[in-house]
């Protein structure tokens, strides 16, 4: 009978304390790629051609990778606090959209030259453009 209790006690915390890890790993926020190195390291121009010429195998190689590209900045728009844009000039018919993980301070203005690491989310075949997410603002560097 002692045993019979134990189940009623201790089944409803143990579905409890699921609940609760099961809670906060979906809410868990995705780690900064900050610290992360990049998988491939390009210039906007060189990204957006290996796009348009050959979308398949470059979605076989960027896709869902971190890489860093470099490049001038056509516009940058925030909508709201936290939805931040910065368009890279591929210098042709197509752009490529980062969209920023956080601001980072004030945004760049248009012909900066700015470098940006963040995940390939691909080809937009609308818009001609590359498409990247959870991006961040790096400082500049030779490469």
């Amino acid at each position: 009978m002692a045993i019979r209790k134990s189940y009623w006690i201790g089944l409803p915390l143990l579905l409890a304390g699921l609940g609760w890890y099961g809670f906060h790993q979906w809410n868990k926020a995705p780690e900064s790629l900050d610290h992360t190195n990049p998988s491939h390291v390009l210039e906007a121009q060189q990204l957006l051609k290996k796009f348009q010429s050959n979308p398949t195998q470059s979605n076989e190689l960027y896709l869902n990778q971190v890489i860093q590209i470099s490049g001038t900045c056509l516009k940058a728009e925030s909508q709201g606090d936290s939805v931040h844009f910065v368009y890279m000039n591929g210098q042709g018919n197509g752009d490529i959209l980062c969209q920023l993980e956080s601001k980072q301070g004030p945004l760049p203005q248009k012909g900066d030259a700015i470098q940006c690491k963040g995940i390939c989310t691909g080809y937009d075949d609308l818009t001609g453009g590359v498409l990247m997410n959870r991006c961040i603002l790096t400082p500049q560097s030779d490469f």
